[in-house]
């Protein structure tokens, strides 16, 4: 006996070359997504999920999701304006990056899985933070410009 019975087993790795016929364009994982819809609230992470959409030859469904990333966006902010101050904060956030998350598993899952096995690539983790960063300041500075033209408005006599 050559195998030694109480050692785990090996798992075999055989790795998945690209080849002429693998896909030339990059898909996100729904764990990009999440983390995009950290970084940078819905509207990142529905970029993305465009994006997959776009690759995959759907351009309704991509503006589809630009679009509600974009309401779904200003929405957050309004609503989060309204909370009472005992809301816990934690709340919001955790909600949209699961639910995103668990959209685009069920969505798209099957879809990256399966470019993942022909070939294709996984779009770049360091756009991900990139585009979820952009957002994130692109949002702060709006709010920032909303507020600074009500506290200008304010002191001006009409």
């Amino acid at each position: 006996m050559d195998q030694n019975p109480y050692q785990a087993p090996q798992a075999m790795a055989l790795p998945v070359e690209a080849g002429p016929d693998a896909p030339r364009y990059e898909l996100y994982s729904p764990q990009q997504v999440g983390l995009a819809a950290f970084l940078g609230a819905p509207i990142a992470a529905c970029w993305f999920i465009a994006h997959n959409y776009r690759n995959l030859g759907n351009r309704q469904a991509s503006s589809l999701w630009l679009l509600g990333g974009m309401i779904a966006t200003v929405a957050l902010l309004a609503i989060c304006f309204y909370l009472p101050d005992g809301f816990p904060n934690q709340l919001i956030p955790i909600t949209y990056v699961f639910a995103l998350l668990y959209a685009t598993r069920k969505l798209q899952g099957e879809a990256v899985a399966r470019h993942l096995t022909a070939g294709g690539r996984l779009g770049s983790w360091w756009a991900v933070v990139g585009v979820g960063l952009m957002c994130l300041v692109s949002i702060i500075a709006v709010i920032f410009g909303i507020v600074f033209a009500f506290l200008t408005g304010e002191s001006q006599p009409i």
